[in-house]
């Protein structure tokens, strides 16, 4: 992140600096006398040596991420910024600045046509002019529109369009000198400089809103999203290096037959709506979800026009593990349509609940039943993900809790803590569930207690315990084995989507645990105590922070130990400015690209297949990969101490992560950041196995709007 912040000041200050130049070098001719023209150059050259200064920091910025973090995190930079700024800056340095020392005299004798001609020669404001986009173009490149692994066309469209709007300036400048050498007026009237000043400046502006407007028509036209489509980009494929499968690059993709057609590793062709796993046993537990708009308010009062499963905030729904769960969603008046997506549970494809994908929407009066075998035991949660943006903010969302078949270690008690932000008509309002303020809750000493921890906001959010030294015993529904104890006072952070079970044993004293630091007095917080609830409960500044790729008994399988992976993958993560949908906005990408331009991964069942993140975005971006659970394997180019298994994994600023998986589990998969907000502008892609047809579409046409 240092290097991010970094860069934006520097290549701001590059630009503010060279365009001061700009204006200096262009009245260099209109000195009155000698001794003004000295004190106009020693300006300019302050300024210049100053701006070159910065640069030389930006170059050994971008060397340092270089060595850090791995060319991912530089490649556009250094193909598209670096190479015309340092010609710029080499060009500036050696010809432009020796042009400047001994420009004017110490005298207040008026300018001779020989200094004039030296303070008029175009090369002197040409270069500063230049540099001023140049430093721009690199500034943009870090806030505005990343470079992220461009190829020919993108590293020549930045000199073309800086010599582009360079084009009018040069017309001037170069036609002030050939007049001077033809021994025309000088300096002219103020009028007329003003009026040519101001000519240059308009058409330069003309030039630049032409290339605006150009690129927001074809943005607008560009961006927007098919009527209908079946959400695969069929016409860029990506297949991780490894065996050509007929499904790339083929016909086969775009039909809904199934057949027997078998795709290049033999597997039988399938729709998605077949895979629904065997579904001939009877149902253990059934449960009913009805959608609803209801009318919720939090402990503090605080009101909420809210979406339910219900009518309740975050029902639970708890198995044991090796049960057949069924689920009927009844939708009663939610007029988008709604779906349930077990965020994290490994279930067969089709009861993935990802409208146009692995279902259509269920509209009002509609219901749809979901049946699946709950093999996993652990915290997982399940969510609408019908514009899962706004429903899921709105209260479409629950717990799902899977008892393990034999416990090992059984809790004396738990507590489910949903921690959610709410919008309500008292401002947004952190609460666990509907408790947005203080709990209190009495717990005998000795009594082992587990807290089951889930984050259902769009951001990482840190929490505190303290009173007690604890475990994590489960993150993202998987257990750590050898979990060792954690000391009281330091903090964990859990990534948008993910869950952690924190277990403890109660003191003969009080236990605190809340959201966010130990000054955020607005955040929810439960205090568990054995006889007196305190008075006034207070946190401290906690003393560190968990990290996982170092605590207890790493995970050790055929990933952990593998050699070689049937196929890899990168996930470059960048922003830009841009249209997405025909609306302006900042779109969050992956490889440079949203959705649907995104290419779809190809994998065949039983591959291997390994992920690099990395973020070189302005924001955090909880990956989450439907389906499948990731081992973690590096972390900024270092391998974990201990790898773990997630299903969202937070990346942040500047972090890059080595993930794998086994294709087991056959389908079409989201695979997109659980920022839901990132999401809804298209930072999602999709993982597709070879032998899987589409069999639903997405698009206004059939409602179906997945994000």
């Amino acid at each position: 992140m240092f290097e991010t912040i970094a860069g934006i000041l520097s290549t701001s200050a590059m630009t503010a600096l060279w365009a001061l130049a700009s204006l200096l070098a262009t009245g260099l001719p209109y000195a009155k006398h000698n001794r003004s023209l000295k004190r106009r150059r020693s300006l300019l050259l302050a300024i210049s040596c100053a701006a070159l200064l910065i640069g030389a920091f930006w170059y050994a910025l971008n060397i340092r991420l270089l060595v850090q973090s791995g060319w991912l995190f530089v490649e556009g930079t250094f193909k598209t910024a670096v190479p015309l700024l340092l010609i710029l800056h080499v060009y500036g340095s050696i010809v432009t600045v020796r042009r400047l020392i001994g420009l004017g005299e110490s005298n207040k004798q008026s300018l001779t046509r020989e200094t004039w001609l030296k303070a008029a020669a175009p090369a002197v404001p040409l270069t500063c002019y230049a540099l001023t986009l140049a430093s721009g173009i690199a500034f943009a490149g870090t806030v505005i529109a990343q470079p992220i692994q461009p190829d020919l066309f993108d590293i020549a469209m930045r000199p073309a369009l800086a010599a582009l709007l360079l084009a009018v300036p040069a017309i001037f400048v170069r036609r002030r000198y050939r007049m001077g050498l033809n021994g025309g007026n000088l300096v002219g009237s103020r009028r007329s400089r003003i009026v040519k000043f101001a000519g240059a400046a308009l058409l330069t502006a003309m030039a630049a809103v032409a290339i605006v407007v150009v690129n927001a028509v074809l943005g607008v036209q560009s961006s927007r999203l098919p009527e209908a489509s079946d959400m695969m980009n069929h016409a860029n494929m990506d297949e991780g290096g490894g065996t050509p499968t007929r499904m790339a690059g083929s016909e086969h993709h775009h039909g809904h037959s199934g057949g027997e057609r078998a795709s290049a590793n033999s597997a039988p062709m399938a729709e998605v709506a077949a895979l629904t796993g065997d579904l001939t046993a009877p149902a253990d537990r059934k449960f009913e979800l009805t959608a609803r708009q209801s009318k919720i308010a939090l402990a503090s009062g605080a009101r909420i026009d809210a979406w339910t499963y219900n009518g309740e905030v975050a029902p639970v729904l708890r198995v044991r593990q090796g049960e057949m769960v069924e689920v009927k969603l009844v939708n009663e008046d939610v007029e988008a349509g709604v779906t349930i997506h077990w965020h994290g549970y490994n279930v067969p494809n089709a009861m993935d609940g990802v409208p146009g994908m692995t279902q259509n929407v269920v509209k009002p009066g509609q219901s749809f039943t979901y049946k699946f075998r709950a093999e996993q035991a652990g915290s997982y949660w399940f969510h609408s993900h019908q514009q899962a943006s706004e429903q899921v903010s709105k209260g479409l969302f629950g717990a799902l809790i899977v008892d393990p078949a034999q416990e090992t270690e059984k809790a004396d008690e738990e507590v489910i803590l949903i921690n959610h932000r709410w919008k309500t008509d008292k401002g947004r309002v952190n609460a666990f569930g509907t408790e947005d303020g203080e709990r209190r809750k009495k717990v005998e000493p000795g009594t082992r207690m587990r807290l089951r921890v889930i984050n259902t906001d769009k951001l990482s959010r840190k929490y505190l315990l303290q009173g007690a030294d604890y475990r994590i015993a489960d993150i993202d529904g998987v257990p750590i084995e050898e979990p060792g104890l954690i000391a009281d006072r330091t903090a964990f952070r859990i990534g948008g989507g993910g869950r952690y079970d924190v277990v403890f044993t109660m003191p003969d004293r009080p236990v605190l645990f809340k959201l966010g630091d130990d000054r955020d007095a607005d955040d929810p917080t439960v205090v568990f105590y054995p006889d007196i609830p305190p008075a006034n409960p207070t946190f401290q500044a906690d003393s560190g922070l968990f990290d996982p790729s170092d605590y207890g008994k790493g995970v050790a399988n055929e990933l952990t130990t593998a050699e070689k992976f049937d196929r890899e993958f990168e996930m470059i993560l960048g922003n830009k400015m841009g249209f997405y949908n025909g609306k302006f906005t900042m779109l969050w990408t992956i490889n440079g690209e949203v959705y649907p331009h995104v290419p779809t991964l190809v994998v065949q069942e039983g591959d291997k297949v390994k992920t690099t993140f990395a973020n070189k975005s302005l924001a955090e971006h909880p990956m989450h990969l439907h389906g499948h659970h990731m081992t973690v394997l590096k972390k900024n180019g270092e391998r974990v101490k201990t790898p773990w298994q997630t299903d969202t994994l937070n990346v942040l600023p500047g972090e890059s992560y080595e993930v794998a998986f086994v294709a087991d589990n056959p389908g079409m998969w989201m695979d997109h950041c659980h920022n839901l907000d990132h999401a809804a502008t298209g930072m999602i892609l999709h993982l597709m196995y070879d032998n899987v047809l589409p069999s639903y579409e997405v698009g206004t046409r059939s409602g179906n709007l997945p994000d």
